[in-house]
């Protein structure tokens, strides 16, 4: 008996981006991205930037870009280097590659060549910060100062989804301020 679930892609459980109403995740054991648009209550498939996504191992992560643009980065494994893509959608929809980061120039300590190699496995958006595991452990790349940091040793990251919080310690006394003055 031969069962088919095995072959049938599903959402891969990593971090989407989200895009005024769309909503963009990766599907697995495919190279597509799929689009799901609240508004228009509609579900559709991107091709990844050429050749597609499986020259990254699987490990891609989706981002919003400065601009406010899908993006797109992954470790291409022939290579050892991380490819940023952003996808414009002014006139014909197309893939733009951004940058390319040499890891093994970026990461000496990591050297990505080595063992299983270097993957994506997560963004923080808004601050720039890529994530990246190697058999040297997880990486942050900051991409416009190109600044990496050793975040934890070795193990096995899927997915990174960062925490980010904020802190105003002044918001209590502002606010008992504001009641006085009304009195």
């Amino acid at each position: 008996m031969m069962f088919f679930s095995s072959y049938i892609p599903y959402v891969q459980p990593r971090r989407v981006a989200a895009i005024g109403d769309a909503v963009y995740f990766t599907i697995s054991r495919s190279a597509a991205i799929a689009k799901y648009d609240w508004g228009e209550n509609r579900l559709s498939v991107i091709d990844p930037p050429p050749p597609d996504t499986e020259v990254y191992g699987g490990f891609v992560s989706l981002m919003v870009m400065e601009d406010n643009s899908l993006g797109l980065a992954g470790v291409e494994d022939s290579t050892s280097s991380l490819h940023i893509w952003s996808r414009t959608v002014k006139g014909a929809a197309k893939w733009v590659q951004c940058m390319v980061i040499d890891l093994e120039k970026a990461m000496p300590m990591a050297n990505p060549r080595e063992g299983h190699g270097a993957y994506v496995v997560g963004f923080a958006e808004g601050v720039g910060v890529i994530f990246v595991r190697t058999d040297a452990g997880l990486f942050t790349l900051e991409l416009k100062s190109g600044l990496v940091k050793k975040v934890d040793e070795f193990g096995v990251y899927f997915s990174v989804l960062p925490y980010m919080s904020f802190y105003t310690p002044d918001r209590g006394r502002l606010s008992s301020l504001a009641r006085l003055t009304d009195v």
